[in-house]
């Protein structure tokens, strides 16, 4: 089947028009596609929620969502599932449920695909992200003359570290098969706290925890989480999860939304951070339920746009602090950043960029840390040498969204200088080629895999060739690396 279509990610900052759309029903019919189309640009689509220019196309869109399926396998001891491309996280954990399993990671949005997800870097907190343990993926890409369409086996070595976190550059995932592990439960509890290092040291008993800056209080809320020793929901986990959707995943967000989007107020978005949210916390309500209820959110009931950038464990105090001056400074509560941050915005020519923040822009939402440890793959954010990495997570309901997009490449620019902090390849991502080569010194393994998956370049975009230093060789009608 192929037709015209209009695309538009959740976020609606994407809208295009690819000349031909696919929804292929088999592995015969992928690869008839891919056939017809060897000459022409093929990206993937999967469920639209990211920011980023990844999977524009005017040429071809192919979407998996009839790719679908949950298969569990225990004969080899160890439980593993073998999963479509285009099954959403939601349905796998649901499957696992059934056999008293859950995925190794639990992300905090489960409307993405499988393919979609790794393919991007989507992590929870306190573990790997999900790409880290895919053990073996079914691609379909192209063989060495770059004409013929084939299916390919990836377990091992540079091949499965390209693919765990492959920006749709390798070819198309029919199938992926990963580690499960037993269902667990999680004991949950809100703690407040009054710098980072207060919520850093909660770590070694909530490993599990994520926390979040309040803007305008400038004070912390740790959602502390821990693998409970109780293999049972605690008898108020249902009235728990009611008072988080109604005054968290719904209270909070109208809240933001009417007082920053359409009141345009900043004296009652201060108000709403400094009053009303701190007052809708009780750290002594303590919870225990299974992870895959305690893990995620309903995070995509109201549209947003969000820039999330990843900074090494031994960076991330240093991090906070300079991203609390910024955003100070944007909303004109400060009229300087402390002499050292100034010196170095002087010494990377950023200082001028930083004096047009003053008073833009008020932010409006909790900035949101999360613990990644590192991956085993080449390019995605928490790979390297760092045992761990922080994500850190800017999100805006307003429009228009010029002032957020220009305080989000400030941060991005200045943050990569400042720390090596590295955007998520599926948010809002304002980085540059040059920029990118720096904060991911394998990237030349990454290019040169593409090239052997894909010779003729057919699955980049400009997105990837950007961000990626890619280039087409047209003498010899190959994708190379710069």
């Amino acid at each position: 089947m192929t037709r015209t279509t209009r695309v538009i990610n959740f976020g609606q900052n994407i809208d295009f028009n690819p000349a031909n759309y696919y929804e292929p029903k088999s592995e015969s019919e992928l690869l008839d596609i891919l056939n017809h189309h060897h000459g022409d640009q093929i990206r993937v689509v999967a469920s639209k929620h990211a920011w980023s220019n990844a999977i524009v196309t005017t040429h071809v869109l192919i979407s998996m969502r009839h790719f679908q399926g949950v298969k569990v396998d225990r004969s080899s001891g160890e439980p593993s599932a073998t999963v479509g491309g285009g099954t959403q996280i939601k349905t796998i954990l649901a499957e696992l449920q059934k056999e008293e399993l859950t995925t190794p990671s639990v992300g905090l949005i489960t409307e993405q695909t499988i393919a979609g997800a790794i393919s991007t870097g989507t992590h929870g907190s306190g573990k790997h992200s999900l790409s880290h343990y895919i053990d073996r993926m079914r691609i379909a890409c192209y063989s060495a003359d770059g004409k013929t369409a084939e299916i390919r086996e990836v377990a091992s070595g540079l091949e499965i570290e390209a693919a765990r976190c492959g920006l749709g550059c390798l070819g198309v995932i029919v199938s992926v098969t990963f580690r499960c592990i037993p269902q667990y439960w999680v004991t949950e509890k809100a703690t407040p706290c009054d710098s980072i290092d207060e919520a850093l040291s909660l770590e070694e008993r909530s490993p599990l925890q994520q926390f979040f800056l309040l803007p305008h209080l400038w004070k912390y809320i740790v959602q502390e989480r821990s693998v409970s020793a109780e293999s049972k929901s605690s008898s108020g986990a249902w009235l728990y999860r009611i008072y988080w959707f109604l005054s968290l995943d719904i209270g909070l967000h109208l809240g933001v939304i009417g007082f920053a989007r359409y009141l345009k107020s900043r004296r009652l978005v201060r108000f709403l951070f400094r009053t009303v949210l701190p007052n809708t916390t009780f750290p002594k309500w303590i919870v225990t339920d299974r992870s895959d209820k305690m893990l995620v959110m309903e995070h995509e009931l109201f549209r947003h746009l969000e820039i999330e950038l990843f900074v090494g464990q031994s960076k991330v105090v240093l991090a906070a602090d300079f991203v609390k001056q910024v955003l100070q400074f944007a909303n004109g509560d400060r009229e300087a950043v402390d002499a050292v941050w100034q010196t170095r915005l002087e010494e990377f020519g950023m200082s001028a960029e930083f004096q047009t923040l003053f008073g833009t822009y008020c932010h409006h939402y909790p900035i949101c840390f999360r613990r990644i440890f590192a991956d085993e793959t080449l390019i995605s954010m928490s790979a390297g040498e760092e045992p761990c990495w922080y994500s850190i997570s800017f999100i805006t309901y307003v429009q228009p969204r010029e002032p957020f997009f220009k305080l989000g490449a400030f941060l991005a620019r200045s943050m990569a200088k400042l720390f090596g902090a590295r955007p998520h390849w599926g948010k809002w991502f304002p980085l540059g080629g040059d920029e990118v080569a720096l904060l991911y010194p394998r990237l030349p393994d990454f290019r040169d895999q593409c090239v052997k998956f894909d010779p003729n370049g057919v699955f980049l975009n400009q997105y990837v060739r950007t961000v990626c230093q890619m280039r087409s060789n047209e003498s010899e009608g190959r994708s190379v690396g710069q």
